[in-house]
């Protein structure tokens, strides 16, 4: 038999929808040769296996695990990237004390320290976003390609060869 006859023949037999022609024909063929009755075990064995792996609904794709690792990775990689990009925008903006004036009584009053801002409200937040988004990624990456493992027995040997 041709092989896609094979394959037919096998899938009527194991559902049992053959007619008794058939049966006598994939009883032939079966008892031919051992590969054949190999190639029979084969399939026989991967048709009655049960998918174990594959969840059965849509709900049984999130287990307590996945969930948890996706919060974990999304929630470090989202804080750093906002760390970062807070620290760009403090980049942009230094402070300086009050000069004497009519303000502060001519240096009577105690001094303050004022906020200046040498760029744009726009080009500060715009720059702060655009940083803080690609270290999100970066950070992101890095998680998603196990990466970071990698850094931290870097420093765990460092800590180690220093306290020896």
């Amino acid at each position: 038999m041709p092989d896609s006859l094979v394959y037919a023949a096998i899938i009527r037999h194991l559902t049992g929808e053959e007619t008794p022609e058939e049966k006598t024909d994939f009883s032939k063929w079966l008892s031919e040769s051992d590969t054949n009755q190999q190639l029979f075990n084969k399939i026989k064995k991967v048709w009655e296996q049960q998918p174990t792996d594959q969840p059965r609904s849509f709900w049984g794709k999130f287990t307590r695990k996945k969930i948890q690792n996706f919060i974990l990775n999304q929630a470090i990689g989202n804080f750093i990237g906002f760390v970062i990009a807070l620290s760009v925008t403090r980049m942009f903006s230094h402070y300086v004390t009050e000069r004497r004036n009519i303000h502060n009584l001519f240096g009577l009053a105690g001094r303050k320290k004022i906020v200046v801002n040498d760029t744009p409200e726009w080009l500060q937040w715009i720059l702060s976003a655009v940083v803080g988004f690609i270290v999100l990624e970066f950070v992101n990456h890095l998680i998603q390609t196990k990466q970071h493992m990698l850094a931290w027995n870097y420093i765990k040997n460092r800590l180690r060869k220093q306290n020896v």
